[in-house]
């Protein structure tokens, strides 16, 4: 009896030697039992697993304030430059503190990129012995230019604020690390002719974001109180002033009209009346005053006026 099963055993096995995909017959319904029970937990677990997650410490970008210091403007002396093609030796020993105080902490102290700064920098600052790989280039004029307008994408900031001298005074500290190609009276053309540096700077007033917005705020509350006070001065007016009368027949915001004379300042006649033919609602007029006369008009811009003073 064995020895038959055995033979039988066999004779199944070199059956499937023979036809091995009989083999496949049985991994059909596993497989899709297998589906069977993804569907379901995929299907229960949806919106847990579609659910999108901040991670916990991510600062809200649009509550940071960008402080600015104060500075005094004023124009930055023009630019020699002779003296920028040959550089003095006050001129690199000016550059090297500039480069020590603005440049060091992510170029290095002997400009190989390797400052503490620039570790978590990706791309690496610029290792200024390389002479591949420049995105401006080394020349003295897109030296220049990156200290001007700066590569954002990389994370070099703009050095704009520095005066043109001191800019020069680092460009040619930074060309003492290696072999730089020598000026050309063609790229120190070329800067000027971009950046204007022979006829000097104009640099304006800056004050801090925080007193700015202090002084808008004051100048806004005042403006909404004058604002306020002429309305009140209108409305007391309607019963004698046959204007102040007609003001408030055709307008159906008088704060709003009275606010956009006082803040624009300089609103003339012909002005007053391309607002009334075109986007009355703007300042707070109904739309049918386009139909009034020319004089009641005018009487009505001159009685603004008047009563703005």
């Amino acid at each position: 009896m064995e020895k038959k099963i055995k033979v039988e055993d066999e004779i199944k096995f070199r059956e499937l030697l023979k036809n091995p995909v009989r083999l496949f017959g049985w991994f059909f319904p596993y497989f899709l039992l297998i589906l069977l029970m993804a569907g379901i937990y995929f299907g229960h677990n949806l919106i847990t697993i579609s659910f999108n997650e901040q991670p916990v410490g991510v600062k809200d970008s649009s509550i940071v304030k960008k402080e600015i210091v104060q500075t005094k403007g004023g124009i930055m002396p023009a630019v020699d430059l002779n003296k920028v093609k040959s550089p003095s030796e006050e001129m690199l020993a000016h550059g090297k503190e500039l480069y020590d105080a603005n440049c060091q902490s992510c170029h290095g102290a002997e400009g190989r990129g390797d400052g503490p700064a620039g570790a978590a920098l990706n791309p690496k600052p610029r290792n200024f012995h390389q002479k591949d790989g420049w995105t401006n280039g080394r020349t003295i004029d897109m030296m220049y230019k990156t200290l001007q307008e700066g590569i954002i994408q990389n994370g070099m900031a703009a050095y704009e604020y520095l005066p043109p001298e001191d800019r020069f005074a680092i460009i040619h500290y930074i060309r003492t690390f290696a072999e730089f190609p020598p000026v050309t009276d063609e790229e120190l053309k070329n800067i000027d002719l971009l950046y204007n540096v022979t006829a000097g700077v104009e640099i304006p007033n800056k004050i801090p974001v925080s007193k700015a917005i202090d002084i808008l705020t004051e100048e806004n509350q005042t403006l909404l109180e004058r604002t306020s006070s002429i309305v009140k001065r209108i409305e007391d007016d309607k019963t004698s002033n046959s204007t102040a009368n007609m003001i408030i027949q055709y307008t159906f915001d008088l704060n709003k009209l009275v606010y956009a004379f006082l803040s624009d300042g300089n609103i003339t006649y012909e002005k007053f009346k391309a607002i009334k033919d075109n986007y009355p609602v703007s300042v707070g007029l109904k739309p049918g005053i386009e139909k009034l006369r020319e004089d009641d008009l005018k009487n009505i811009y001159d009685y603004l006026i008047s009563i703005n003073r």
